[in-house]
């Protein structure tokens, strides 16, 4: 391919040269910051150990004018040295043994006040003063200026230092002997630790400096770091040097490879993009056909579901405006239908397998719609589990329902997931369009409204929109706000109490407390209607919250009576359940064996593990715990043998079955002696009749609950109701 010469000009001066320079600055940069950071960090250190070397030099030699101050203020070597002649025996043991011995000074020396030796110890043994040499320059600078300030102040003074003692650095600890203050001139002790290797080894591990070694001249800064030793006079003896840490330079052996290593892939990246450049400039013409087919895709996706490859919310939304349109341009043609689905029990699956296998169910189940809907109609996804389905030509609603009732079965049919066979459902509102219903948005919210209608009437069914829904649920709306205030006030709710009898029928062994709302306009909501709503609007909690305070308030009052509270599901999974029931407890003064909660097996088989947990703490706090409606599960026998419980309750729905279907006293009486083999207690709900209460002693139960001895009661007739069945 030929390339011109303005082509050239042109990548060289916009692409080229910019790139060049960015790097040459980049390497730059780079190379300058690992300089100043090595640099500060090396510098750092080195005042850090200065610091240190200075500080333990100074407690050297504070330490050493400690222990020399020791001896000079002990008056007993304060009258010693006045004797004429001295004891030297004495002042072997207390003076040159004791400096040398425990403390390491290797000269000692007590002077007269005319500077002339009295007494003398030299490397570990005592030295005669008629045998000593005179004492060193820099001992006798330092008695000098000593002699100076006693002769001129009177008072008792000390002086230490370093010096250089035979050419070789010491430190020099010079005071007045504490004597009689009536004496104008006192004894000097003189006390000498030379810098050598012991010195220096015991200051290195102190200061935690390498190497610690004496020279007479400063060494090399590259090589070495150093601290000048200064004598009281101020000049200079020579140095302390170390091996310097330098935490700046192992810091760049690390860096510096990494650094190079950064910049020749930054100049490789660069190289290669260059390169690019140039290749896909020349190819210019099949960018942009690469760019038009990118684009397409783009608009593919703006439009369809990533996941599935579904038409997503937009494109549905798009869809359902074209198909209105038409049907607005026909009025008189054939019907639209919308379908809303929301699969049942998706959560479940999610949490149960994972989020990947969840995704494996959303593709699989959109195949099936794909394969069950025609190809003119639109399958798409809104998103999470919910789908949709656009109906653009429906001659008879009978059509749509055989759809529903195909959509219904086939994903009712077990998935593979992991291996494992896994069942959901579906719930589907339905709004069948005809006349002039052209409003998009409204079209939407019906068939929302008749999903949620399939979905409260117990799932995995279909429902077709009706006017009397959309009238029904601003009612519920209403009635939930009226159950928000009411919870909120205290208002219209109250607590009823239902006697629980023995066997005999004759004596209350419990009550079940049972909540009641009655409405001002509606007048006597059953709880069956108002509970769901509680559920939904996240208010079962503090209802259930409240029955329990009522409940324990009454079991003060009746002592003797088991008091029982149904759990809701929600209520059952909330955080921290079972330490806001005992906290209750506690703050009504009550305590949690007059209490038993009611619990359905629904709450033990989204979570079994979890409510084994939670079942196993509310009997350790105290709490009877009742399984109610015992016999509606799949799998109630299996629960019984994992899950810790006082009492099963008999499902009133077998009570009422006894006399009516066939088996119903076999299943009951089974009941009975399973409960009775594990040591349950065994309640029979909903009895109305003498007929079955005869029925259920004969099986064996062991308590009786229902109509035929007295409905739910207020608080202010637990005492009529028990005195009537005293009577």
């Amino acid at each position: 391919m030929k390339i011109s010469d303005s082509f050239r000009a042109h990548f060289l001066r916009e692409i080229l040269a910019p790139l060049v320079l960015v790097l040459l600055i980049t390497s730059l940069g780079a190379g300058y910051a690992v300089y100043w950071a090595t640099s500060k960090s090396n510098a750092e250190a080195a005042a850090r150990q200065h610091h240190i070397i200075q500080t333990s030099l100074s407690q050297s030699l504070s330490e050493m004018i400690i222990q020399h101050r020791s001896l000079a203020l002990w008056q007993p070597l304060a009258r010693h040295v006045q004797h004429t002649p001295p004891d030297q025996a004495w002042l072997d043991q207390n003076v040159g043994a004791w400096l040398s011995g425990m403390f390491g000074h290797q000269r000692v020396y007590i002077l007269r006040p005319d500077g002339q030796p009295v007494y003398q110890w030299e490397n570990g043994r005592s030295v005669r003063p008629d045998g000593a040499t005179p004492v060193t320059p820099a001992v006798a600078a330092a008695l000098t200026g000593l002699s100076h300030a006693v002769a001129s102040l009177k008072t008792r003074r000390e002086s230490v230092g370093f010096a250089l003692i035979d050419n070789r650095p010491a430190a020099l600890a010079v005071g007045t002997i504490d004597g009689d203050p009536a004496q104008p001139r006192r004894f000097v002790l003189v006390s000498i630790r030379y810098l050598d290797g012991a010195f220096l080894d015991a200051l290195s591990q102190r200061s935690q400096l390498q190497g610690l070694y004496y020279a007479d001249k400063a060494p090399l800064r590259h090589l070495t770091a150093n601290y000048p030793l200064i004598s009281p006079a101020g000049y200079p003896l020579g140095y302390l040097a170390w091996q310097a840490d330098r935490p700046g330079t192992r810091m760049l052996g690390i860096i510096a490879p990494l650094v190079v290593a950064v910049l020749l892939i930054i100049t490789l990246i660069c190289t290669m993009m260059i390169r690019r450049i140039w290749l896909s400039s020349l190819r210019l013409s099949q960018s942009l056909l690469q760019l038009s087919a990118s684009e397409a895709q783009a608009q593919h996706l703006a439009f369809h579901d990533v996941l599935t490859g579904l038409p997503n919310r937009a494109l549905v939304e798009e869809r359902l405006a074209q198909t209105l349109g038409r049907r607005m341009r026909d009025p008189d043609g054939d019907k639209v239908a919308l379908l809303l689905l929301d699969l049942d029990r998706f959560k479940l699956v999610n949490d149960t397998y994972g989020h990947h296998a969840g995704d494996d169910l959303i593709i699989e189940v959109a195949h099936r719609l794909t394969q069950r809907v025609g190809e003119k109609d639109t399958v798409g996804r809104l998103g999470g589990d919910e789908f949709v389905v656009i109906l653009s030509a429906v001659a008879t609603s009978a059509e749509v329902e055989r759809l529903c009732e195909q959509i219904v079965e086939d994903l009712s049919r077990p998935f593979i997931l992991l291996g494992c066979e896994t069942w959901i459902g579906v719930s589907i509102g339905v709004m069948l369009v005809s006349g002039e219903h052209t409003d998009r948005a409204e079209i939407v919210r019906k068939a929302d409204i008749a999903l949620y209608q399939a979905k409260s009437q117990g799932r995995g069914q279909y429902q077709f929109f009706d006017p009397s829904m959309d009238e029904s649920i601003k009612t519920r709306l209403q009635v939930a706000t009226d159950l928000r205030q009411a919870l909120l006030h205290k208002q219209n709710l109250a607590v009823y109490y239902q006697p629980q009898m023995d066997i005999s029928g004759q004596k209350v062994v419990g009550l079940e407390a049972l909540i009641r709302w009655n409405h001002p306009v509606l007048g006597a909501i059953p709880p069956s209607e108002f509970i769901p709503l509680a559920e939904e609007m996240g208010l079962i909690i503090q209802l259930g919250e409240w029955v329990l305070r009522e409940a324990c308030r009454v079991s003060l009052a009746w002592p003797d009576l088991v008091i029982a509270v149904n759990v809701s599901p929600l209520q059952f999974r909330s955080p921290g359940f079972v330490e806001h029931f005992e906290a209750i407890v506690k703050q009504e003064n009550t305590l949690p064996s007059r209490i038993e909660l009611e619990i359905t097996e629904g709450v033990l088989i989204e979570d079994s593990k979890g409510a084994k947990k939670i079942m196993s703490r509310l009997r350790e706090v105290g709490f009877h715990i009742a399984l109610d409606d015992f016999g509606t599960g799949y799998s109630s026998l299996n629960y019984l043998s994992h899950f810790s419980v006082d009492k099963i309750k008999i499902d009133r729905s077998f009570t009422q079955a006894l006399g009516v279907t066939e088996n119903s006293m076999a299943i009951i009486e089974s009941v009975v002696r399973l409960g009775q083999a594990m040591g349950l207690v065994v309640t029979a709900e909903g009895v109305e009749t003498s007929s079955q209460m005869a029925a259920l002693a004969e099986a064996g139960c062991n308590q009786l609950q229902g109509y035929l001895f007295s409905q739910a009661v207020p608080e202010g007739q637990i005492a009529t109701l028990l005195a009537r069945e005293e009577a």
